[in-house]
């Protein structure tokens, strides 16, 4: 986890981002669901929280794809490509 500010908002996002449930999020990263209530209800606010579980929720996130920036939330999860094959055409 880097050092920035994250907020309720952004937890929230991150988790609705990469279709996580609150109580998916809380049981990989072995938190109540109650204690994500509450960051998550935080809005804007930096959640006060201990430091050990506060990272155990974002390094759930960040295995997930998610990326908290400066400006929010993104998720960073490549793009499954598929590839159809057609008669006739070969493959290079």
């Amino acid at each position: 986890m880097s050092a920035l500010r994250i907020t309720g908002n952004q937890l929230r996002a991150g988790r609705a981002l990469c279709g996580l449930s609150m109580n998916d999020l809380a049981d990989r990263a072995h938190l109540t669901t109650r204690c994500l209530s509450k960051w998550e209800n935080s809005s804007d606010a930096t959640p006060a929280a201990n430091y050990s579980c506060l990272c155990r929720a974002v390094a759930v996130l960040e295995s997930e794809g998610i990326r908290f920036t400066t400006w929010g939330v993104e998720l960073a999860r490549p793009r499954a490509t598929t590839v159809i094959a057609s008669e006739g055409v070969v493959a290079s």
